[in-house]
C-alpha cells in the first residue's frame, strides 16, 4: 500500500480528501499538515510514496513544496489539488501525477490513483532481506520460508550490524571502530574482504560502497531499528496519539539492542534505544490515563519497570492506580516490594507521603 501525506491549509478538504483516501482501501495517508514547512520536515525523516498538496497556501504554496520534496526524493509522486484550475499547465510542468479540482469526488480520484498505480508498476523496491537487531543478530532471507542467513565470522557479523546501524558510515570511521590496531593498508585490506563476504552471503543490491563511505539502501531491506525509529518519530511528531502506534512500537522491542554481541561500539546505542522505549512506554501508559484505561496504563507502567526497576515515581503510578482500581491487597504488596527494593539498592525509604496514604488504606 502506497504511503502519502495531504498539505493544505484548509482543515476541511484535508479531511475530505482523508476520508475519500482512506476509503479507496489503496493508500495509506501517513500524516496530514496545514502547515507546509511541517509537511517538508516530516518528510526529511519518513517515506513517502505520495503527496497531495493545495496549491495555495501561504509563504511555501504547493508548487514550491512540490519543487523542495523532489529535491529530498526524485521519485515522490506529486497531486495537486486546488479550487482554481489556471494553475494546470504549470502544474504539468513540475512534473505533477495530476492535477485535482475541488471539492474531490472518489470518482475523479479513481482515475487518478489508476495513474499512480501505473507509475509505479514494476518501481516499487520490495524489500528482499529482514534484519533484526532488538535482542540480539538475526538475518532472513525474505522468502516464502524465510530463510535464515548465517554470515562467515564473527567478524563479518559485526561489520554487517555496524553497517545497519549507521545507515551511512565512512570507510575511515569504520576502520577506526572495528580495526584501530591495525595499520592502515592492512585494515583497508580486512575491510574490503570482510564486505565482500557479506555481499556473497547477502547480495549487492543494498549496500552502496564508494572509495570514502559505505552506504545501505534502506528502502530494499526490512529492519526493526529502523521501523522502531520511524514509527517513535511519528508517535512524538503527531499531537494526536493512536494506541494502535504504541503496540506496533512495543511488538517491535523484543530486547535490548544487539543483545549478546559484546561490541564497545553499541553499548551508548543500546543505552539510548532503551530510553527511548522507556520514555514510549511512559507516553503510553499516561495516554490511556487521559482515556481513563487504567488497566491498559497498568500493562505500560510494568513493562518501564522490567527494564528499569529503580523507578519509583513509577511505583507510586502503579500503586495510585491499584488503589483507584479498588486492588487494595496489590497496592500494599507493590509497596512492600517498593520499600524492599529502595533499601537493597540505595539505602533509602519511599516517600513518605506514600508510606502515610498506604498506612490509611490499611487502617
Amino acid at each position: 500500500m502506497l504511503r502519502a501525506i495531504i498539505v493544505d491549509d484548509e482543515e476541511l478538504s484535508v479531511k475530505r480528501l482523508k476520508r475519500i483516501l482512506s476509503q479507496s482501501g489503496e493508500i495509506e495517508v501517513y500524516d496530514t499538515f496545514l502547515d507546509p514547512t511541517e509537511a517538508y520536515e516530516f518528510v526529511k525523516g519518513n517515506s513517502i510514496d505520495v503527496a497531495f498538496l493545495d496549491i495555495s497556501m501561504p509563504d511555501t504554496n504547493g508548487m514550491k513544496l512540490s519543487t523542495l520534496l523532489h529535491e529530498l526524493d526524485e521519485s515522490i509522486n506529486v497531486v495537486f489539488v486546488t479550487g482554481y484550475d489556471e494553475y494546470a499547465l504549470q502544474a504539468f510542468e513540475l512534473s505533477a501525477v495530476d492535477y485535482l479540482l475541488k471539492p474531490v469526488t472518489a470518482q475523479r480520484l479513481t482515475k487518478t490513483l489508476d495513474k499512480i498505480k501505473k507509475m509505479n508498476r514494476g518501481v516499487t523496491v520490495q524489500p528482499v532481506i529482514e534484519v533484526l537487531l532488538f535482542n540480539g543478530l538475526k538475518i532472513y532471507r525474505r522468502t516464502q520460508d524465510r530463510e535464515p542467513i548465517k554470515l562467515r565470522s564473527p567478524k563479518t557479523e559485526e561489520l554487517f550490524a555496524f553497517l545497519i546501524s549507521k545507515g551511512t558510515v565512512s570507510r575511515d570511521e569504520i576502520i577506526d571502530t572495528l580495526w584501530s590496531g591495525l595499520e592502515p593498508d592492512k585494515a583497508l585490506k580486512n575491510l574490503n574482504s570482510t564486505l565482500y563476504y557479506i555481499r556473497k552471503a547477502i547480495g549487492t543490491s543494498f549496500i552502496k560502497a564508494s572509495r570514502t563511505e559505505i552506504s545501505i539502501e534502506e528502502r530494499s531491506i526490512y529492519c526493526d531499528l529502523y521501523e522502531f525509529k520511524r514509527q517513535l518519530k511519528q508517535i512524538r511528531q503527531v499531537s494526536k496519539k493512536d494506541s494502535e502506534w504504541f503496540n506496533q512500537v512495543e511488538t517491535l522491542y523484543t530486547g535490548s539492542f544487539l543483545k549478546g554481541k559484546a561490541y564497545d561500539w553499541a553499548s551508548g546505542k543500546t543505552h539510548r534505544l532503551e530510553q527511548d522505549f522507556i520514555g514510549l512506554l511512559e507516553l503510553a501508559a499516561r495516554f490511556h490515563m487521559e482515556q481513563n484505561e487504567r488497566q491498559q496504563s497498568l500493562h505500560y507502567f510494568e513493562r518501564i519497570l522490567k527494564l528499569d526497576p529503580l523507578r519509583e515515581d513509577i511505583h507510586q503510578e502503579i500503586i495510585h492506580l491499584y488503589i483507584e482500581l479498588g486492588r487494595m491487597n496489590e497496592a500494599y504488596r507493590r509497596y512492600g516490594q517498593l520499600e524492599e527494593t529502595l533499601q537493597q539498592e540505595l539505602g533509602t525509604s519511599p516517600d513518605p507521603k506514600l508510606k502515610a496514604l498506604i498506612k490509611k488504606m490499611m487502617n
